[in-house]
């Protein structure tokens, strides 16, 4: 399914096309979440920014340590992405990637960039499941529990990503989620897609810290 958003809409200088292709996990062909720019502003960031097309949604929920989360209170730069732990591909791919570009980062800008992977399989991924989960990739990583389905879809749709199909506990079937990272840093908002690379995020997240 490709649901266009509107070149108008969008303030960059030189995009030309935005498409949000969204697919379930399992396999290449129907990775989710690509977004694509014809055109990049050389200079640019790597991820598409769609500050003012894309507003901080009022994400809450709750860490795997049982301390409360807010988006929108969030201190500097704060890189989200929606999965959930039994994704065969794209979750355990992207939260790699990011793990990577953590490591690639000064300590200085490290201190400053927050990385939070937020579950949408609520009856599986309890809170010792998801910490599990994390603790492979970085034990820095906050785990994030939103408090339901609906809530969790309401912040989807703020991002403009389509709502979640969540599969029964013990269905083999997979989960419809958006394979975007959207990044927090202040007032702007950066999406990035399938394709971005550990140094990609590594150069874009040390220029949003700065």
């Amino acid at each position: 399914m490709l649901v266009p958003i509107p070149e108008t809409s969008l303030r960059w200088t030189h995009a030309v096309a935005v498409l949000l292709l969204t697919g379930a996990c399992g396999s290449p062909a129907s990775i989710p979440g690509r977004l694509a720019v014809t055109e990049r502003e050389a200079g640019s960031l790597h991820g598409t920014d769609v500050s003012g097309v894309i507003h901080r949604p009022a994400l809450r929920g709750t860490t795997t340590d049982g301390r409360p989360f807010d988006l929108r209170s969030a201190p500097d730069v704060t890189a989200v992405f929606f999965g959930y732990t039994r994704c065969p591909d794209v979750c355990p791919t992207t939260m790699a990637d990011l793990a990577s570009a953590a490591r690639r980062l000064a300590p200085r800008v490290r201190a400053r960039v927050h990385v939070v992977f937020v579950t949408q399989d609520l009856p599986h991924d309890t809170a010792a499941v998801l910490r599990r989960w994390l603790d492979r990739f970085d034990h820095t990583f906050i785990g994030v529990r939103p408090p339901s389905v609906a809530s969790d879809t309401e912040v989807l749709t703020a991002l403009k990503a389509p709502a979640t199909d969540l599969p029964p506990v013990g269905s083999a079937r997979a989960v419809e989620h958006t394979g975007s990272v959207y990044v927090f840093a202040a007032d702007r908002v950066v999406v990035y897609t399938g394709g971005t690379t550990p140094s990609q995020y590594a150069e874009d997240l040390t220029a949003l810290a700065s």
